[in-house]
């Protein structure tokens, strides 16, 4: 992850001055004073944990720092309030963003087709944070930007990632959540299986295979992490990520520090449509035989998560799944 300015905070030890430490005044004042502040500190603490910002309800955000991770992608970081200084996004959810639409070059058009958002007061996108679900005091989003006029088929760019991109420090966005039909609910020993909620149904795993495409890395990302940041959830998780070229990989970093540390727990693959000379991983569209030499094969504990451009799921991942004979029910869409 991209290095950032570390923030350190320290309680400074009262000094007794002269006084004598066998003094039974003394004495008492130092036992009660350390009683008051280990009983905040805990209250606090117990405070911080427990305080979720997420209600369901509309609220708003300001963003506090921004990092341009390369030319194209930004990583967001909004506080949050310190009544309700963690997000309290459940594994497997994610948030919607709202914004003003923007006018398209062509009335009525937005990069060549009509324009559904047109003549409506709002539209909305769903991301899903890099950071986790309790960190301290804010929430980080990384976004690819797509500008308008950088491809031709794309003359207007992307609207919501354009609308971000314009943020200022200290200007708000308006959110909710968290939304979603999916959870992870983490490990479960008694029958020695993980447990991912789908709509009404809890599907179990102990092998995870998934497969992303583009900005559909950041749902894996945080399952990832959720997973393997528990000590007693044991699945085993191999990810199949495919992109257009080397620089629209995202949060490649974060991937690659995951995989360096869980090395027998994470097993990363990368496919290019366009692929430099010397690239070491596999090249175009995600075939049967990617699937079959990087993902767990079909049993019945094994699931297989997508999120990606509904093409690739459409025509590469859900064809070539049932080809290989992985039943529907274990295959799982963001």
């Amino acid at each position: 992850e991209t290095s950032m300015p570390k923030r350190t905070s320290k309680i400074e030890s009262p000094s007794l001055g002269a006084a004598s430490s066998t003094d039974p005044m003394v004495i008492a004042a130092v036992v009660l004073g350390i009683t008051t502040v280990l009983i905040i500190a805990f209250g606090l603490g117990r405070k911080k944990t427990g305080a979720k910002f997420l209600n369901r309800q509309r609220q708003t955000l300001t963003l506090g720092e921004r990092f341009q991770i390369s030319p194209d992608t930004v990583r967001f970081r909004f506080y949050l309030p310190k009544s309700t200084p963690v997000l309290g996004l459940p594994v497997g959810k994610h948030i919607a963003i709202y914004a003003p639409p923007p006018k398209g070059k062509v009335t009525g058009q937005w990069n060549g087709r009509e324009d559904v958002d047109l003549g409506a007061a709002e539209f909305s996108r769903k991301y899903t944070p890099t950071t986790t679900s309790d960190t301290v005091g804010y929430v980080d989003l990384v976004i690819k930007v797509y500008k308008g006029g950088i491809k031709e088929q794309f003359v207007d760019g992307g609207k919501m990632s354009q609308y971000m991109d314009n943020l200022k420090i200290g200007d708000n966005i308006n959110l909710s959540g968290p939304l979603g039909m999916n959870e992870y609910l983490g490990p479960d020993p008694s029958m020695g299986v993980s447990k991912y909620k789908v709509g009404s149904k809890t599907l179990t795993c102990t092998k995870l295979g998934m497969m992303a495409g583009g900005t559909g890395i950041t749902p894996m990302l945080q399952l990832i992490k959720a997973i393997l940041n528990n000590p007693k959830d044991e699945v085993q998780i191999s990810l199949l990520y495919a992109n257009q070229t080397e620089d629209d990989i995202l949060v490649r970093d974060m991937l690659e520090e995951q995989a360096q540390k869980h090395p027998t727990k994470l097993k990363l693959w990368y496919t290019l449509d366009q692929a430099p000379e010397g690239w070491q991983f596999s090249t175009g569209f995600i075939t049967d035989a990617m699937i079959k030499e990087h993902l767990p094969p079909p049993d019945q504990d094994t699931l297989i998560v997508m999120c990606g451009p509904p093409p690739m799921i459409k025509y590469a991942c859900e064809p070539n799944l049932l080809k290989l004979g992985y039943p529907k029910e274990c295959q799982v869409k963001c």
